[in-house]
């Protein structure tokens, strides 16, 4: 099991030397890899009640690996603001900087503004992650290179320089249509806050589509505090269990309502080290490669709680 941490490059607690001095905290800490989101119109969910600072996610990547040599730098995920041959540009260019070590999230987007802005549809947001998926790769591999899909249209097209290593593509989405994308075209699965149960249906669904090798990630809400009831007082049950656009696809408790911390299991690691550790088992115990702590409860002490993941839950994984 790998472990990342989502950098803090949205809200009010970003800032150039947080997210660049972070980044280069967490490679010091022997931390696998850092993580970035994306959104062009952006607004915080309920839970975390912060401004609307959002660093645009390759420029983030790029301050990180011009400071540092093996962290992996990646991205959950990318939403279709961008046309497939940017994006191809974009991920190619960073993984040329960077000597390779670059992964690559899609997702679908879910805000219709956000889309319109660069004169795309929601109705096609399916089509186009295929096509963006189907695009990078050949203009990645080939020159001279030719496509007509749906959507996108483009003759004759070279992009250098070429990526340095192969860039690993990984589905996002919690829904079982996700699942379907991941196991069709994806190289990998990667959700973010979902619980438990429903991460297993998931994880089943996906072994029944496909017995090709899928690495699987997951980007849990995590709290972590030596003192645990300090690390479990602020937790919002209700914000969190409403804090994902697929949380009307999960599977409910079986008292059907998110009530308690315990209910979230799967969605948020919350407590001291030895609490988060127990949880973190559950997920090595699952498959999955890529464990990503989502610090943003946090984030006004992100260097604190890297410092305690790293020194005191980390080498007991290693």
């Amino acid at each position: 099991m790998q472990f990342g941490v989502l950098l803090p490059h949205f809200g009010k607690e970003a800032s150039p030397s947080r997210i660049i001095d972070g980044g280069k905290l967490c490679e010091e800490l022997g931390f696998h890899s850092v993580w970035v989101r994306d959104h062009l119109i952006w607004h915080p969910h309920g839970m975390e009640k912060s401004g609307l600072k959002f660093i645009e996610p390759f420029v983030t990547l790029s301050a990180i690996a011009a400071v540092t040599k093996k962290i992996i730098l990646a991205i959950a995920v990318l939403v279709p603001v961008r046309w497939p041959l940017k994006v191809s540009q974009d991920l190619a260019s960073l993984s040329y900087l960077a000597g390779g070590r670059v992964i690559a999230g899609m997702g679908l987007g879910f805000n219709p503004d956000e889309l319109a802005t660069v004169g795309l549809r929601i109705e096609d947001r399916v089509d186009i992650m295929r096509e963006t998926v189907e695009i990078a790769r050949l203009i990645w591999q080939d020159d001279n290179v030719s496509y007509k899909g749906k959507i996108f249209s483009f003759e004759n097209v070279t992009i250098e320089p070429k990526p340095a290593e192969p860039i690993p593509i990984f589905g996002g989405g919690s829904t079982r249509a996700a699942i379907r994308r991941a196991a069709e075209y994806c190289d990998g699965w990667i959700p973010g806050r979902v619980p438990m149960a429903t991460f297993d249906d998931r994880i089943k669904y996906l072994r029944q589509l496909s017995d090709r090798k899928f690495t699987l990630g997951n980007i849990p809400i995590t709290r972590i505090d030596k003192d645990r009831k300090k690390a479990r007082a602020s937790i919002d049950v209700a914000a969190l269990a409403e804090s994902s656009e697929g949380s009307s696809h999960w599977i409910k408790p079986p008292s059907g309502k998110f009530q308690t911390i315990e209910d979230l299991e799967g969605l948020l690691i919350v407590g001291n080290p030895d609490d988060c550790a127990a949880e973190i088992e559950k997920f090595r115990a699952r498959g999955v490669e890529h464990l990503v702590f989502d610090l943003r409860l946090q984030y006004d002490r992100f260097e604190e709680s890297l410092e305690l993941i790293g020194k005191e839950l980390l080498p007991r994984f290693r």
